[in-house]
């Protein structure tokens, strides 16, 4: 698997680049203190974190690191891209807020990070990136304090297995829900944050079974406290689908979707604990 976390991890580097100037990200508008806070699903997991520590892993360039410090926390992020560890104490020192920043493939970290921590989260988008689920809950439990709490909050397994490039709303399955360990590959111009961006993204991922996720966290002897699903996401994963009030992307009412626009998981989230 090392080649094709590799892969990513340069793609990943590219990425960072190109979302540090991007409208979705608007860094410049958040280190000037007008970025929007963690989404409610994302703080009710951990709850108060007030004097916790708390690792963010798959932290990305640091910014919802930096609004668990706002919260109260003692924050380490840890990602695999150098370029986003990188631009990550950047954008902390920048806005003068305490937090350490790790670079590691996550399943590397017990080797380059020590000590235990409070909560352990992790959300939107990572699963994918992981080749082996197994390992990654060991981890989990090798960072958590006793009493601690691992959160998750990502996209559905369900949703990730239909054509999210269609531009007419659309439920076309593309990947099968039981495979095999070999990722998929996608190639495509531009990033999720800048389409129109002039590179080449060449993606590996893997796609996890519900049963997967939940499996892994039991065995590493964790103890799952909530798991809900949601008929929404965080983020605009089909291009057609509708923001509302709500501040959450929703599937629009339209004939392409005769189920209706509340009938599908779209998210979920997971909270889990070492116990007493």
């Amino acid at each position: 698997m090392d080649e094709y976390l590799e892969s990513n991890r340069e793609m990943w580097n590219s990425w960072t680049r190109i979302n540090l100037e991007s409208r979705l990200y608007d860094v410049e508008g958040f280190a000037a203190g007008r970025g929007t806070d963690l989404d409610p699903i994302d703080l009710a997991g951990p709850g108060d974190v007030g004097s916790k520590s708390l690792l963010h892993r798959q932290c990305h360039f640091g910014m919802d690191t930096i609004r668990w410090a706002r919260h109260g926390a003692t924050v380490t992020g840890a990602d695999f891209s150098t370029e986003s560890i990188t631009a990550a104490r950047a954008l902390a020192a920048r806005m003068g807020v305490p937090a350490t920043f790790v670079e590691s493939d996550i399943y590397e970290l017990p080797s380059k990070l020590g000590g235990r921590f409070d909560v352990v989260f992790t959300s939107h988008g990572v699963l994918c990136w992981l080749p082996d689920l197994p390992r990654w809950a060991q981890v989990i439990a090798h960072f958590l304090a006793p009493g601690g709490i691992f959160y998750i909050v990502d996209a559905h397994p369900f949703v990730l297995l239909f054509n999210d490039r269609l531009q007419e709303p659309e439920l076309r399955l593309l990947y099968p829900y039981f495979h095999g360990p070999e990722p998929f590959k996608e190639e495509h111009g531009g990033c999720y944050a800048a389409p129109d961006a002039p590179i080449k993204s060449v993606e590996h991922f893997w796609l996890h079974k519900m049963s997967d996720i939940i499996g892994a966290l039991l065995r590493a002897g964790l103890r799952i406290e909530s798991f809900e699903e949601y008929p929404f996401l965080s983020w605009k994963f089909f291009p057609w689908l509708e923001r509302r009030a709500d501040g959450w992307w929703h599937l629009p009412e339209h004939p392409g979707l005769p189920l209706g626009s509340g009938s599908l998981p779209l998210m979920f989230s997971l909270k889990a604990t070492t116990g007493r």
